[in-house]
């Protein structure tokens, strides 16, 4: 039987640009296929910050952001057999609609009628949310939560290993120091490559990047793979110059404004640009990486910080790339 629950909750809605505020709303209801989770912890994404401060995909306002938590399973909509009141779980964003020609393709990360938490319905930065029932996957009891909500960045870093091809033996370039350049580099490390490098501007997040060579600025024409992983025309630069004959570019990273390409190069090195954007149901290799103790992801997790605290949070994810990889948003 469902216990009583509230009827409204915290949450933080965007009402436009550089406008985050904490407000009161209603508890939603799960429809058909659906289930409420209560919040446990939600991790700040760096495209949560490009939201709050340009909101690139035109998000309809008033929002509640986010899209990375997990939590428990407080209610089920009719049919829901996927779990159950009670269940610990961690949520995927990305909804495919399951009819469109991309679907039917077997390419529902592209789904044209795609729908995302945080973007076409409120997300995870609430006290409870409402997600499809396929999305998710069941936590063991001792994974915490806030490593739980890591579930979609890093089936997101799997793809751009995927997109990168076999990389055993290989020298791959990982171009940026944030959360995702750090889960890259570990997964490529996974994959067998023979050499990782990483290119950042941070000292405090390169050094905690395991395994990995620590480079300014990285040899031309040597690497096989380079994976943008950072949000910069310069980085994109830093990537393709840095690529042998036959080398691969993974464009990871969200770039909106045109950049330069050498095509007469590309075109005699015969090189390729790949695009990498969501991932390919790869939830359960993602969950498998987070309970993986050799990939130590709980380590990217540097602060966890109360719900009611969430000024603090997203100072700490903006500002502070000194002290600060990533940010958990925490709730009782």
């Amino acid at each position: 039987m469902t216990r009583q629950l509230p009827k409204t909750m915290k949450a933080l809605q965007l009402l436009g640009v550089d406008q985050l505020v904490m407000t009161e709303l209603p508890i939603p209801e799960p429809q058909a296929g659906e289930v409420l989770i209560k919040t446990r912890a939600s991790t700040i994404c760096t495209s949560d910050l490009h939201d709050i401060r340009e909101n690139p995909f035109g998000i309809a306002l008033p929002k509640v952001l986010g899209h990375e938590g997990a939590g428990v399973v407080v209610k089920c909509g009719p049919g829901v057999t996927e779990c159950s009141v009670g269940d610990r779980v961690a949520t995927h964003p990305v909804v495919p609609c399951g009819n469109c020609t991309e679907c039917h393709r077997g390419f529902g990360h592209l789904c044209v009628n795609m729908g995302h938490l945080g973007i076409d319905r409120n997300g995870t930065f609430a006290a409870y949310y409402v997600h499809r029932a396929d999305r998710l996957r069941r936590l063991p009891s001792d994974l915490p939560f806030p490593l739980g909500a890591l579930l979609e960045p890093v089936a997101n870093c799997l793809q751009a290993i995927a997109r990168a091809g076999d990389v055993r033996g290989r020298e791959v370039l990982v171009v940026g120091d944030g959360p995702f350049g750090n889960i890259i580099a570990r997964l490529a490390t996974r994959a067998g490559a023979g050499r990782v490098l990483v290119a950042g501007r941070e000292p405090f997040r390169l050094g905690m990047i395991p395994g990995a060579e620590i480079v300014n600025a990285p040899a031309r024409r040597s690497a096989d793979v380079a994976i943008l992983a950072v949000s910069s025309p310069e980085a994109f630069s830093t990537c393709l110059s840095a690529l042998r004959k036959r080398g691969r570019l993974v464009v990871f990273s969200l770039l909106n404004q045109p950049v330069p390409i050498d095509l007469f190069g590309l075109h005699i090195d015969e090189q390729e640009i790949v695009g990498c954007c969501n991932d390919e149901d790869r939830m359960d290799e993602s969950l498998a990486c987070l309970l993986d103790p050799k990939l130590s992801l709980s380590a990217l997790i540097t602060h966890e910080v109360p719900f009611e605290n969430w000024a603090d949070a997203f100072h700490l994810a903006r500002d502070r790339h000194d002290i600060a990889l990533k940010v958990a948003l925490t709730f009782e």
